[in-house]
């Protein structure tokens, strides 16, 4: 049900100004306004041996990215104001149909009204596009597969509003968000899964001695699709109610726990309703100052992109960085993700491997070389793939 690389774009483009962010690493241009502009350029070449995630009839090409980005940062006292934009284009050598533009605006202000009151406000768009064979064209099949990528708009606007001293242990925080995602063609099918959803929250926190804080979450969100399946109402509502505790960094560890109860009821009766065990956990083990390891599970449901009620998500993934000198590092990674669907009849576990190989060429250009490995295998035989992306990227800052 997952729409693999829509989200590795944004995350590429969000790394893009990320990773630029350190003062070490990126040149900044400091105008007389007060606003600093953080310029970057990722450029990169892969080759893709299964381009639409099929199990036959398997396509391959290589693709040149280009993905340049930009953030706008303005300090006010406390107060940290932030714009980032991005593009990214793809281009498929061997299939030019599926080359895509995707886009990414985002604005950001952090303000800090005394030291009891602060709050959080963010808007985003992001236009984005779906590879075939995933998203609403998982199909697992070639009939009825379009020739380009499906193509969608996300909305995003929302924040939180924090009370309580940071030098106090308690504070209370109270969240909203309202998202849609609306697909822009293919709309005879692509139409069902246009939605919006509505989230509201609160959290307690309590904080010890330790840099260690202990929180109580509840989270309510209100799902409505724009036009009804064909095969029933999908509206939903969404409560979830977690206990977590989370850690600043220490000499060697930081993360966050939180586990708990998650309840998802449909209007329409004859969809089965979902209510157990969620958790999401992330752990960062430093043993060494140049070598760290990152540790992360969660659960969860989801709605479907294609078929059935719900989806119950389970991932589990490590990931371990090592500089081997000034220049030259090295990333590996492994995540295993399950998908239980309900409603129709589909389990499958996905099995990712990575790994790279980054040279950091001068001060303002590091290389990065490796290989994404992935296999999904079904109950359904038609779902079975395996795809594999062998990449060398350049980031570049000034």
């Amino acid at each position: 049900m997952r729409t693999k690389l829509n989200i590795f774009t944004l995350l590429v483009i969000s790394a893009g100004i990320a990773n630029v962010s350190a003062e070490e690493k990126a040149g900044v241009i400091t105008t007389e306004s007060g606003v600093d502009f953080i310029p970057a350029l990722n450029a990169g070449l892969k080759y893709d041996d299964n381009i639409a995630s099929r199990s036959t009839n398997e396509e391959e090409s290589w693709i040149l990215t280009v993905a340049p980005a930009v953030q706008a940062k303005m300090l006010d006292g406390k107060n940290i104001y932030t714009i980032d934009a991005g593009i990214e284009y793809g281009d498929y050598f061997d299939s030019s149909d599926d080359n895509y533009l995707d886009a990414l605006l985002k604005a950001r202000a952090q303000v800090e009204l005394n030291q009891s009151n602060r709050f959080n406000l963010e808007a985003k768009y992001f236009y984005g596009h779906e590879d075939r064979g995933t998203g609403v064209f998982d199909f697992g099949f070639d009939d009825g597969l379009p020739t380009e990528p499906a193509t969608y708009d996300i909305f995003q606007g929302g924040g939180y509003y924090e009370y309580g001293a940071k030098s106090t242990p308690a504070r209370v925080r109270i969240n909203g968000l309202y998202d849609s995602k609306e697909y822009t063609n293919f709309k005879e099918l692509t139409q069902f899964r246009n939605k919006d959803n509505v989230k509201l929250g609160a959290t307690v926190f309590y904080d010890t001695r330790a840099a260690t804080s202990i929180f109580l979450d509840y989270q309510y969100i209100q799902t409505a699709y724009d036009v009804m399946d064909p095969g029933g109402d999908r509206d939903s509502d969404t409560q979830n109610l977690q206990l977590g505790v989370e850690w600043e960094a220490t000499s060697t560890t930081e993360g966050s726990i939180r586990i708990g109860y998650q309840k998802k009821a449909f209007d329409n009766q004859e969809r089965e309703d979902f209510s157990g065990v969620a958790w999401d956990a992330k752990l960062t083990w430093k043993p060494l100052t140049y070598s760290q390891f990152d540790f992360y599970t969660g659960r969860s449901s989801e709605d479907p992109d294609t078929f059935g009620d719900y989806v119950r998500e389970t991932t589990y993934g490590v990931k371990w960085n090592h500089d081997w000198s000034d220049l030259f590092g090295t990333t590996l990674g492994y995540d295993r993700i399950q998908d239980d669907y309900t409603g129709f009849e589909r389990e499958d576990t996905t099995n990712v491997y990575r790994v790279s190989f980054n040279f950091e060429v001068l001060r303002w250009m590091t290389l990065r070389a490796g290989a994404d490995i992935a296999d999904n295998t079904s109950i359904q035989e038609r779902f079975d793939y395996d795809r594999n992306i062998y990449f060398i990227t350049a980031e570049m800052t000034l």
